[in-house]
């Protein structure tokens, strides 16, 4: 069957092997064991994701630190699941920041990679460092490097500095953007994956019966065990995003269950449970996992 996802736009890269579908723990163990027997930079880096997704941070960031000496003076980095590792282990808004601007000291950092990092990691723009840059950002911009619409990373701007009126009329450019250049694909977990975000963006764009219809169909899709995990972060963010801090807080009391993205840390920083995070059945939730 060939489904229809209203795609999310994004500026470059892969996003690492380990974070783009869920693993299970044995798999996640193995890639451990396989660092420790081939010491290579991908390998160490992956070895660093697998161990914060099980969440044994102090053995994530000693592989973190081994694979950054094998990569010193090359164009990769591994600034992705540093990041990640900030914030997953506690390291906060400093900690994320601290991460972009080690890399930025080390190699040029163009503007559109800026804003694949702050769409991917919005706490970064806690401050107002890279605000001037967003601002410039437009499809029809004539310099090649703020060529992009970047209707997240501006709605993510304005809502970060206290102005969620103008973020909202951002995020409703990036759902109709969405709808209007759907892409296919022919996986169900991803096409369930999409739909989240999708559910999840409508919500965050004011639309809230879409968002609800969406999050219904989603949540009536097949979707396997390994993929899981993933597409109930997506689901959980909807709920957080419609202010259902009681069906959020159930599905993120199974993703800190079993190995995932989530973590105590990662909910009390990351921007995206925000809207619930003074309620009750949260702040329960996160005393109940510390």
């Amino acid at each position: 069957m060939r489904f229809t996802v209203f795609a999310v736009s994004a500026f470059l890269g892969v996003v690492p092997a380990s974070l783009s579908s869920q693993l299970t723990e044995e798999t996640l163990r193995g890639r451990i064991q396989e660092a420790a027997l081939d010491a290579h930079a991908e390998h160490l880096v992956q070895a660093a994701d697998a161990a914060r997704m099980l969440r044994d941070y102090d053995q994530a960031a000693s592989f973190l630190e081994q694979a950054e000496e094998a990569i010193a003076g090359t164009q990769f980095d591994a600034l992705w699941s540093r990041i990640s590792l900030e914030l997953a282990s506690g390291g906060g808004v400093n900690g994320a920041q601290r991460a972009l601007r080690e890399v930025r000291r080390a190699r040029e950092v163009q503007p559109l990679e800026i804003a694949y990092w702050v769409n991917n990691f919005p706490i970064l723009l806690v401050g107002g460092e890279f605000d001037e840059m967003i601002e410039r950002f437009s499809a029809e911009a004539e310099d090649p490097n703020y060529q992009c619409a970047c209707y997240d990373r501006k709605a993510w701007m304005h809502r970060v500095a206290g102005r969620p009126g103008i973020a909202e009329i951002y995020w409703d450019s990036l759902v109709v953007a969405q709808e209007t250049n759907p892409t296919q694909t022919d996986d169900p977990d991803t096409f369930a994956e999409a739909q989240g975000q999708l559910a999840r963006n409508y919500a965050r764009a004011g639309r809230e019966q879409q968002a609800r219809l969406t999050l219904e169909g989603a949540m009536a899709l097949p979707v396997s065990d390994e993929a899981l995990p993933t597409v109930r972060r997506r689901w959980a963010q909807a709920y957080a995003e419609l202010g259902d801090v009681e069906e959020a807080v159930e599905h993120l009391e199974y993703l800190l269950s079993v190995p995932s993205l989530i973590t105590v840390n990662t909910l009390e920083t990351r921007l995206t449970w925000e809207p619930i995070r003074d309620h009750p059945a949260f702040r329960q939730l996160l005393d109940r996992h510390r």
